[in-house]
């Protein structure tokens, strides 16, 4: 595939146009913020806005402007083959009292005030997504959250960021985890940072090895959807050392079967 741009311009064209998108989509909640006090809406529509003008705008203009390929860039072009998406997705679903036992670890450290009382913003954000505790406003906020989040930054981070970084000569490593990094930095919460790191690192080399980003797309809003669930139900996931361990190794262990059964995929 040919690239227009080099690889700098690549870059800097998506953190600009990253930049704008927040500024854009910051003014727009503003707005809303004056002409209307119904906070639920106002969250879940911010959300949306965010989503699109940030993450999903961005992706969409770069592979527009670097390549006549712009599905092919992003790795939307090809769905995922059952067997590795069946893969990735048991590997999400057995992480996940390993990433519950990691974030817990993360969370009794000794943070300072002010980084706790951020996480209890973000959490609050979060409650206030979910709206009243109903079927229609948990459907609502699988939606939202669920599935459009996971789609959102799923374009940008692994769809336009990792496959940017993937252009330089650096190894598939490298790319997928500054690209996972950057991902977990981005949701500005230090007590989640390891923890969703893994995650993201996960939903990149699942695209990679699947060769379709829609897998990781499948997973972001699996896992977004379950954490959704939990919240509504009360349910949380064991944290105790052996479950986490045991959970790790699994997961390890069914990505290097997601590798091996993507082998003969070329991605380009």
């Amino acid at each position: 595939m040919k690239l227009s741009l080099s690889f700098s311009q690549r870059v800097i064209l998506l953190v600009l146009l990253l930049m704008l998108g927040l500024i854009l989509s910051g003014g727009l909640q503003l707005v809303l913020e004056r002409v209307s006090d119904n906070t639920v809406a106002i969250a879940r529509i911010s959300a949306i806005c965010q989503g699109f003008l940030a993450f999903i705008l961005p992706a969409v203009v770069l592979a527009l402007l670097v390549t006549r390929l712009p599905a092919e860039f992003l790795m939307i072009k090809q769905l995922p083959r059952m067997k590795p998406l069946g893969l990735a997705v048991a590997t999400l679903l057995l992480s996940m009292p390993g990433i519950e036992w990691i974030n817990a670890m993360s969370a009794q450290l000794p943070w300072p005030e002010q980084v706790m009382a951020f996480e209890a913003q973000a959490e609050a954000l979060t409650m206030k997504i979910l709206g009243v505790h109903d079927v229609p406003n948990l459907i609502v906020s699988i939606l939202v959250v669920g599935v459009f989040t996971g789609l959102a930054e799923e374009l940008f981070f692994r769809g336009a960021l990792q496959r940017v970084l993937q252009t330089r000569p650096l190894s598939i490593h490298a790319a997928v985890w500054i690209s996972a990094i950057i991902f977990s930095l981005m949701h500005g919460q230090a007590v989640g940072f390891a923890a969703r790191t893994l995650l993201g690192a996960m939903f990149g080399y699942a695209a990679i090895w699947s060769g379709s980003l829609w897998t990781a797309i499948v997973l972001h809003a699996l896992n977004n959807t379950c954490a959704i669930v939990g919240l509504w139900f009360g349910f949380s996931i064991p944290t105790n050392p052996l479950t986490g361990i045991i959970s790790i190794v699994l997961a390890c262990a069914l990505m290097r079967l997601l590798k091996s059964s993507a082998a003969g995929i070329k991605v380009r």
